[in-house]
């Protein structure tokens, strides 16, 4: 976040402990396929790997600055300049309506990320790309208010947003 000036807020969700133990009995099943084989190969590889898809997908990182909201769910997610914001307004939704859990991506080219245990919260994040793009990006939190507040404040603060404060291509 080097460059992204003073971190106004942080939130992190934790994936809920359901998520945990079916990791858990992955783990166990790679273990448990690997003992008749006779072989420690299997362990070997399949245990680190799952190890680390559970360390990336266990936690959604939401950081706003008073340059960029960023959006973290393992290796995936956005760098929103606060300049492209157009609005930010927390709303409630309905998980089964979206599909799933974690990062998802609809028809419309919505973006979505999000944690069980939100309590269906999100930030309703409407903003342009470099090329003036219309995009929308949901961003699950269990203080979607508080978060829509300090994306509306780094906005303030920042001033009237123009296309020449968005980053030119490349300068990323």
């Amino acid at each position: 976040m080097a460059g992204d000036g003073t971190v106004l807020f942080r939130d992190k969700s934790r994936a809920p402990p359901f998520l945990h133990a079916i990791f858990g009995v992955a783990a166990a099943a790679v273990i448990a396929s690997a003992i008749p084989a006779g072989t420690v190969l299997g362990v070997m590889i399949g245990l680190p790997l799952l190890a680390i898809a559970w360390l990336l997908f266990a936690v959604l990182r939401v950081t706003v600055s008073e340059r960029a909201l960023t959006v973290h769910y393992a290796l995936f997610g956005p760098t929103i300049p606060i300049a492209a914001i157009e609005s930010a307004e927390p709303m409630s939704y309905d998980w089964k309506k979206i599909g799933r859990r974690g990062e998802r991506r609809s028809w419309a080219g919505e973006w979505t990320f999000n944690m069980p245990g939100d309590g269906g919260r999100a930030v309703r994040v409407l903003w342009r790309d470099r090329r003036g793009r219309e995009r929308i990006t949901l961003v699950g939190s269990r203080r979607a208010d508080e978060l829509a507040a300090e994306i509306k404040r780094a906005r303030a603060a920042l001033g009237p947003a123009t296309p020449a404060a968005l980053p030119e291509p490349g300068d990323d």
